[in-house]
């Protein structure tokens, strides 16, 4: 990947990303707000080489497709939205985006009940998160910084909408189980059993 910072003290491609613990659902940070980063500081070698790490954690996932910095225990305002197939959801199709300071400015509509689950809560007796319903708006406006550094204004709809209102919640210290209708709670295995096509 290319920076457009010239006087990053980057290493480039000899950077080795590694793999991230995830903060448990009891951990205080998730029930913390993050920081928003300025430009200099999202630019910097440390939160260049924290992306890099993000990214190649939520890849590594079988089952994640999105990585807010709070559930690996860091108190940087920045999500990696990591759309790909999983066992749930087989036909998604890939999809990346780093969102930093992202705030939702607009909703469409009213809200539908969507599923999720979350790899930083285990809600089942098995310590696996299950899997429920929240409502979500199927369109939103958000915006947000990218990792060089750039601003955007976007609207986004479907399944990128749902899992970046997700991390978003996890920015502000919220998690999915504040919001969740808990009469449709199931396991992540009865989950794929039942809807994944």
């Amino acid at each position: 990947m290319c920076y457009n910072n010239p006087n990053m003290e980057r290493l480039n491609n000899k950077y080795q990303p590694k793999l991230l613990e995830f903060t448990p659902e009891a951990g205080e940070i998730l029930r913390q707000k993050c920081r928003e980063l300025s430009r200099e500081e999202i630019l910097s070698p440390e939160i260049q080489n924290l992306i890099e790490d993000m990214k190649y954690t939520v890849e590594e996932s079988k089952r994640g497709v999105g990585l807010s910095a709070n559930q690996v225990g860091r108190r940087e305002a920045i999500s990696v939205v990591a759309i790909k197939p999983t066992p749930a959801r087989p036909n998604l199709e890939r999809f990346e985006k780093v969102c930093i300071n992202p705030k939702i400015v607009k909703t469409f509509g009213e809200p539908t009940p969507m599923w999720e689950g979350c790899m930083s809560t285990a809600t089942d007796e098995n310590g696996e998160s299950s899997m429920g319903l929240v409502p979500r708006y199927k369109k939103i406006e958000i915006d947000y910084f990218d990792e060089h550094g750039s601003q955007h204004n976007e609207e986004v709809e479907g399944f990128i909408a749902h899992v970046m209102q997700h991390e978003t919640d996890h920015l502000n210290g919220v998690l999915f189980t504040d919001l969740i209708d808990k009469n449709s709670l199931i396991s992540y295995q009865e989950y794929i059993d039942r809807f994944a096509k």
